[in-house]
């Protein structure tokens, strides 16, 4: 292996889980490279001003950030592996969490920290990929929902075939899910979850997927 590839295969398994200096400079990294596919997808959700949130791997904070804005009146919540991205989001929303309105833990999308019915939607930026078990930590992110409440997800390695050449490259640097958007919809629908939608930005290879809690 050349030391081009070696260095893009450390870094890429930073996004897994990042830890001390490099993923500091990872989780700075995604905040910037996340930001126009968050807003995409956010797009297509209506976010009430006193809603609860959760975002689950929320790595350098900035969509914490962008929630508490669209909710100021809502608790906002966030869950990640990496004590290190825990570390960041909490230093980025420092004002948020001293004012008792946000709340950062790490924490496995397989063991959620909350009660059950907790919040009105859950989001997912770029993390899925990385998830223990998709069927069974989907059944957990329904069980802290409210009744009609929602589940976001956003990412863009996903299985289309415009971009699968760009994907794949992604996906010999560091194992990951890599599922079409048919392949999305089964899943929200074998987790209870209807109204799904799925979207797909075709310009740069986004895909959104929304489901509800059943009432």
């Amino acid at each position: 292996m050349d030391l081009k590839r070696a260095w893009k295969k450390l870094l890429m398994g930073q996004c897994r889980r990042p830890g001390g200096l490099l993923g500091e400079y990872i989780g700075r990294r995604m905040n910037r490279s996340h930001y126009a596919l968050t807003g995409w997808g956010l797009s297509h959700v209506a976010v009430a001003p006193d809603d609860d949130v959760l975002d689950i791997g929320c790595g350098g904070g900035r969509t914490l950030a962008r929630l508490a804005e669209l909710s100021p009146r809502g608790r906002i919540c966030g869950v990640d592996a990496s004590a290190k991205s825990v570390a960041m989001s909490r230093r980025c929303n420092a004002a948020a969490i001293a004012s008792g309105r946000m709340d950062v833990r790490q924490a496995s999308v397989s063991a959620l920290p909350f009660p059950d019915a907790t919040f009105r939607l859950v989001t997912a930026v770029e993390t899925h990929y990385f998830w223990p078990d998709l069927a069974s930590d989907f059944r957990e992110v329904s069980r802290v929902l409210r009744p009609g409440g929602r589940v976001l997800l956003l990412a863009e390695v996903y299985d289309t075939p415009r971009f699968d050449a760009r994907n794949r490259k992604w996906l010999e640097l560091v194992p990951m899910t890599y599922l079409s958007p048919e392949r999305f919809r089964k899943l929200f629908a074998e987790a209870c979850f209807d109204d799904v939608a799925v979207h797909e930005e075709t310009d740069h290879g986004w895909l959104c997927c929304l489901g509800r809690k059943p009432l």
